[in-house]
């Protein structure tokens, strides 16, 4: 390249950074107030109250607040199972009531009622500040229509707010009486009465009482906000709360944490410890997880917590990633257009933004763009004229001005973010992307090998994580600025709000899982997984994370029994885990083909029919001898007969049944798992379908669809090695070690001596009938696969015309018809047992 391309090849290179340059320090702060690209039309009384000062004065508002008991009528809108009866349901009656002249503008704006009933709501809360009252949500807050009464020259408008809330007998009522927010203020104080009923004034902050009574409190507030408290007159506050010595929680819970540990390091293998790349990833894991949970105690630092998660982790993981693997990613130019292509069209999507909102003009705007972009396409062309094939030489042209735009994109973003003002979701999106490398990388870890499927994956598993494509498609996400963090209407998942640092948080959790089952499928690719040391501790590490917190909080939240909810269940799995998969397991032949399968199922058969023959020969034998129909030497003969060829095929119990059938143990394992999962759906109807706000939430309130098939898998997987011989016998196990497990979860349900002995039984039936109906349909199900594995007709071993093969699908039938029985009349008791925190996490209006 001679020196005068060399020159106008980085002139205008330098052209086009110098107009990205001059766009970011041209843009203009996004004023916060700036909250649409289109005016809020006011409302109607808004409009009407710009008039006479002195009719404005002539206006008085009241409040009154009624604290009752909730009767049956009004508890009947209540979804069945979110009552407890154990509970104290409150009902809160607000009436608001403004006394206007009848020549008030206002007067005939609300009998117009042009904007109700829709605006019912905002005309309340902001004429006369919302009324929040704490407590348990039990059903929608109720509005009805307002009443207008006119007497003499005078005009008295009613509004009527019910709310229905459940308390514990300990809980303290709050209630919030904030400012209200209409512009211009439709009265400038208003007088509230409080009867709060079997109710007392505990606290009361922020007003002077013109009437104390005990069944009266009656102040009068302007624009600022009043809290009051009320406590239960049945409950007394103790003096002090006994404390135990020893804490189960705390003790199952460092046993449950130690045991997933180890269960972890052993799932790895020695020789995944004995690699320093290894090594070098769990020493900076070690020194990363200190400061993402770092805001648990100090949640200033929760940028600290943002940094170490979306910045030091991704390149934690992609220098691991780079080190682990012998070969680079196979990027090529093509692959380079994608993704700049798709930068670019986000950068079009934040110039957009960039011109609704007025950063810079739409004249400056464009011409920037254009410049930039030509620019920068021109240096690449003079930059690669060189290489004479014209091909390349396009691409690298469109790669530069695709490249140019992100860039000027993302300076403009940048200068947005300085200034406070900015789109919401593009935080988030950035953050996804970049949380997008830690699974890139892990992925590309475990397969040995970087595929673009892996990459494009990952990045929407990454967004996914950060909300669902209705959150992401959300107008307001895009074309409001953004003025500041609120984690009030965010949803929560326990305590924690579901903001980015909780998400990215739980996504790593569900890719360590995701980790987990994809080492499983590694190791399953032949029987040698059945005895490989890391198999075992990977499958029960597993279960365990699965039985962590089964169906929500599975009990009643207030249950004084010393048995935590948290931690049994998984004890308990990692017990009847080890138990069912007996060791030293019985020697059994393992076909490699389904040939050998297929001779190994029909000796079996062969073998079967021999030892019906000779139990037939002695229960006919007595018979016909005693009749002189059958001599001893005929009896002889064929007893002889019968024994020699029963040698020939051994008298050890016959184990064909209980082989893989010449399948893989993963194929197995997914084979169980599915059919344990279409047989657990119905049951969906009793503990409810999940939810969840993003897609780890779903996953995490999804755990309880999972955990029976997850035992299921083991069946499969482990399959030769689960106790007994026959399909059906190790179906038996697995239902014994799987209704211990889930049982676990309901112990302290079942040792409260509130709760009713008709209860604590239709919780176990309940429980049992799902257990049973899963685990005997897998059976069935198991043993006709061996025998069309085979290509053998099912009823070779269970006879249609037999009483006693029809025995066990009948028991399958009579338990799914005894669960439906019991589900059916099942009470809101029982039906908040099932579901947990599902019927009572969600928040009100």
């Amino acid at each position: 390249m001679g020196k005068l391309r060399m020159f106008i090849a980085f002139g205008l290179a330098m052209v086009s950074a110098g107009a990205i340059v001059w766009c970011t320090v041209a843009a203009r702060p996004v004023p916060l107030s700036t909250r649409s690209a289109s005016p809020t039309v006011p409302e109607p009384w808004e409009l009407e109250d710009r008039g006479d000062p002195q009719v404005k004065l002539a206006r008085q508002a009241t409040t009154e607040v009624t604290v009752t008991r909730a009767d049956p009528g009004d508890l009947s809108a209540v979804p069945q199972g979110r009552l407890d009866e154990r509970q104290r349901q409150v009902k809160v009656t607000i009436k608001h009531r403004l006394r206007m002249n009848r020549a008030d503008p206002l007067v005939e704006t609300l009998r117009q009622g042009g904007s109700f009933p829709g605006g019912i709501q905002r005309f309340t809360d902001d004429g006369f500040g919302a009324i929040k009252v704490g407590g348990d949500w039990l059903a929608p807050t109720t509005r009805p229509a307002p009443i207008l009464t006119t007497t003499g020259g005078l005009t008295t408008a009613e509004f009527r707010v019910t709310l229905l809330r459940q308390f514990k007998p300990s809980d303290l009522m709050t209630l919030d009486f904030t400012a209200p927010s209409a512009k211009p203020l439709i009265v400038s104080q208003r007088t509230i009465s409080l009867l709060p009923g079997d109710w007392t004034v505990l606290q009361a902050q922020g007003l002077d009482p013109e009437r104390e009574e005990s069944e009266l409190l009656r102040f009068t507030v302007g624009s600022y906000l009043v809290k009051v408290t009320l406590a239960q007159d049945s409950y007394g506050f103790p003096d002090a709360e006994e404390a135990d010595d020893f804490s189960w929680t705390a003790g199952l819970g460092v046993l449950t944490a130690i045991a997933l540990a180890a269960f972890l390091a052993r799932s790895l293998g020695l020789a995944w410890w004995n690699r320093p790349p290894n090594r070098e990833l769990l020493l900076g894991i070690a020194l990363v997880t200190p400061l993402v949970l770092l805001p648990l105690l100090a949640p200033d630092w929760r940028p600290v917590a943002y940094v170490a998660l979306f910045l030091a982790l991704p390149a934690l993981t992609a220098r691991h990633a780079s080190w682990a693997l012998p070969t680079s990613p196979p990027w090529t130019t093509r692959d380079m257009l994608v993704v700049t292509g798709l930068a670019c069209l986000v950068g079009i999507g934040m110039l957009s933004w960039s011109w609704l909102h007025e950063q810079l003009p739409a004249q400056t705007l464009l011409i920037g763009s254009v410049v930039t972009a030509v620019t920068a396409a021109a240096a690449a062309v003079v930059f690669s004229v060189d290489l004479g094939v014209r091909v390349v030489i396009v691409r690298l042209a469109v790669l530069a001005a695709e490249a140019a735009i992100g860039l000027l994109a993302l300076a403009l973003w940048g200068r947005a973010l300085l200034t406070g003002v900015y789109p919401p979701d593009s935080i988030r999106l950035v953050l996804a992307l970049s949380w997008a490398v830690i699974p890139v990388s892990a992925i590309a870890v475990a397969t040995k090998m970087w595929t673009r499927t892996a990459v494009v994956g990952a990045v929407l598993v990454s967004l996914l994580v950060q909300g669902w494509p209705t959150e992401w498609l959300d107008s307001g996400s895009w074309n409001l600025p953004f003025g500041g963090t609120d984690t009030s209407n965010m949803p929560k998942i326990g305590i924690l709000p579901l903001d980015p640092l909780v998400r990215g948080v739980l996504g790593l959790l569900l890719l360590a899982f995701a980790l987990l089952v994809l080492r499983l499928r590694r190791l399953g690719g032949s029987l040698a997984a059945l005895d490989h040391p890391a198999t075992h501790p990977t499958v029960i590490a597993c279960l365990m994370v699965l039985y962590l917190t089964p169906r929500g909080s599975t009990t009643l939240t207030d249950v004084n029994v010393a048995l935590p909810q948290l931690t049994i269940t998984s004890i308990a799995a990692w017990v009847t885990a080890r138990w069912l998969l007996v060791r030293p397991h019985p020697a059994v032949v393992e076909p490699a083909t389904a040939e050998e399968h297929r001779q190994l199922v029909r000796a079996a058969l062969h073998k079967r029919l021999l030892l019906i023959s000779e139990q037939e020969l002695y229960r006919i034998g007595r018979g016909r001898l005693g009749a002189g129909e059958l001599t001893m030497t005929e009896f002889d003969t064929r007893r002889h007969e019968l024994e020699a060829a029963l040698d020939e095929h051994g008298r050890h119990p016959e184990t064909a049944l209980a082989t893989a059938a010449g399948c893989t143990p993963w194929h197995n394992g997914v084979y169980a798992f599915v059919i344990s999962l279409l047989l657990s759906l119905p049951f969906v109807l009793v503990f409810g379908w999940p939810t969840g706000a993003d897609l780890s939430s779903f996953v995490f309130d999804s755990r309880y669809l999972l955990t029976l098939p997850a035992f299921g898998f083991v069946f499969g997987y482990f399959y030769p090695r689960v106790r007994g011989t026959q399909p059906m016998t190790k179906a038996l196990h697995l239902m014994a070690a799987a209704l211990v497990t889930e049982l676990s979860a309901y112990l302290p349900t079942l040792f409260e001596p509130d709760i009713g002995v008709a209860v604590k039984v239709q919780v176990v039936a309940i429980v049992v009938g799902e257990v049973a109906l899963v685990c005997i349909g897998l059976g069935l199900y198991w043993e006709w696969r061996v025998m069309h594995l085979a290509g053998e007709p099912w009823a070779r071993v269970r006879n249609v015309r037999s009483v006693r093969s029809l025995a066990t699908p009948l028991l399958a039938v009579v338990i799914a018809a005894g669960t439906t029985a019991a589900t059916s009349a099942a009470g809101q008791t029982v039906d908040r047992i099932l579901k947990g925190d599902q019927v009572s996490s969600s928040s009100g209006p």
